[in-house]
């Protein structure tokens, strides 16, 4: 399989300095994802320095002095074409400063969101940057008993301050569709298995911390994955698949590593990010199991059932090169074609139900606050029937 290099050319050679690196120096820069990177259009002025990387070689791309929008695009547009030796990059030192730029940036797309629809709930939004903040720290720097206590953090906070299932599914599924660029697949995942433990199955609070975990690690594979393969825009080859489906193994051995180095990870989180790709019937990935690991010793474990779910439905929700982002209902109905052979029927169950009475509530509300004039009030009790009461100051 031929890979695509980007080769520097004489002109950027020209205009940029260009420095030689070692291995050893490659410890001083931090990768940048490509849509933390993005959020650079939203700002007019930086105090550090962007490089991309091209092999052992470092382009000082924007500095403070050059920094412009046409710069901006100039990486994004590079960065989503499919070179294998490329890669946006900071000095290690200034990443913390990115971060907080990062932050401020997302604070103001959050506020004017809710401004924008006042019917997503703060709460939620609020929990889901702090599972997001968790999701980054471990794409960008592996795993190790900072970044696992983050996690650890995180995850309480999601379960101790728990929404109701519609509220908190719906908001996801709403911001995403208002502004795709505020979404973290893993902290998406996350968030919607602890709601799926804690709320649909009634699972004791440390136990759902533990699958909300689940949720933020269980994609930890796809950083040992080349980025030209991970961020390719087209159709995998059978060869690159291959690659893609080995991040269920390459995850599970990342985490079995920091848990030997100390970090909180009990096991069976580390085995979600070896099976979410499992399928309850069978076909699934690395390993091909099937059914319940509590019913037999080859069967799946009952966090990556859970996160199996949340994953598919996240990731639905997303927009792709190749798919735009689609909304609660077209998820759900994707969905159902899968389960039968995908996913835990017991499981699947409570969710399918929890996500319709997601999109009625919603419907509802805004059926509602569009027939204000006529004196109607609907309500929604938590069996998801509706109710509507009509005001007496006004005509029916």
């Amino acid at each position: 399989m031929a890979e695509n290099k980007y080769v520097i050319s004489k002109a950027v050679r020209d205009k940029f300095k260009v420095t030689a690196i070692t291995e050893a120096d490659l410890k001083k820069f931090s990768n940048l994802s490509l849509e933390l990177f993005t959020y650079l259009k939203e700002v007019k002025s930086l105090d550090f320095k962007i490089y991309f990387r091209v092999d052992l070689e470092m382009i000082e791309f924007i500095t403070p002095k050059n920094f412009a929008a046409d710069l901006v695009d100039a990486i994004i547009s590079a960065r989503n074409k499919e070179y294998s030796n490329l890669d946006i990059c900071v000095e290690r030192k200034d990443y913390p400063k990115f971060d907080l730029l990062i932050q401020n940036i997302r604070q103001k797309k959050i506020d004017n969101l809710l401004k924008k629809d006042p019917n997503l709930d703060r709460k939620t939004i609020e929990v889901f940057g702090d599972l997001s903040q968790a999701s980054q720290m471990i794409v960008r720097g592996g795993i190790n008993k900072t970044v696992a206590h983050k996690a650890q953090m995180a995850a309480n906070r999601l379960i101790d301050n728990l929404m109701d299932s519609e509220v908190a599914v719906g908001t996801l599924s709403r911001m995403i569709l208002a502004d795709e660029t505020l979404y973290d697949h893993s902290a998406a995942v996350a968030m919607i298995s602890g709601i799926i433990a804690r709320n649909l199955l009634n699972k004791s609070k440390e136990e759902a911390e533990q699958i909300a975990r689940s949720g933020l690690y269980h994609d930890v594979g796809k950083t040992c994955v080349p980025g030209h393969i991970l961020n390719k825009p087209g159709k995998f080859t059978p060869e690159e698949f291959n690659i893609i489906k080995a991040h269920t193994s390459l995850g599970y051995d990342e985490l079995k590593k920091a848990m030997a180095n100390g970090a909180p990870i009990e096991e069976q989180v580390a085995l979600v990010a070896l099976e979410h790709h499992e399928k309850f019937k069978g076909g699934g990935y690395p390993m091909g199991k099937s059914g319940r690991f509590e019913e037999k010793p080859e069967g799946i474990h009952e966090y990556a059932r859970i996160v199996t779910i949340a994953d598919v439905y996240s990731a639905l929700l997303m927009k792709r090169v190749y798919k735009e982002a689609y909304d609660q209902e077209k998820s759900l109905t994707l969905m159902r074609s899968f389960a039968p052979n995908d996913y835990d029927p017991a499981i699947w169950g409570k969710f399918e139900k929890s996500v319709t009475q997601s999109i009625d509530y919603y419907a509802a509300i805004e059926k509602s606050s569009d027939s204000k004039d006529n004196g109607r009030i609907i309500i929604i009790d938590e069996h998801g029937k509706r109710t509507t009461i009509h005001s007496k100051n006004k005509s029916a």
